[in-house]
């Protein structure tokens, strides 16, 4: 199975597996550690799929803020 990324920001091979395991599964959201994801088909167009992944974190002086990022992959999974 593989992910390749159609448009967005880079995606890092761990987020890629996440998000593989995640299509692979049938659902539409999970998460990892302190990532959570989520995935939507993209109608007619029946591999490629928009993603969103949050991650909350703190800025330099203690403050909350949550980072993201979104755009479109293909999901090449495995035949058979």
């Amino acid at each position: 199975m593989a992910i390749r990324l159609i448009e967005g920001l880079h995606l890092t091979a761990t987020q890629k597996r996440h998000l593989g395991e995640i299509l692979a599964q049938g659902w539409a959201e999970g998460y990892s550690g302190r990532i959570r994801y989520s995935v939507s088909p993209i109608e007619g167009e029946p591999r490629r799929f928009r993603y969103h992944w949050r991650k909350n974190e703190r800025d330099d002086f203690g403050r909350p803020v949550t980072r993201e990022g979104l755009g479109i992959i293909e999901w090449l999974a495995d035949p058979g």
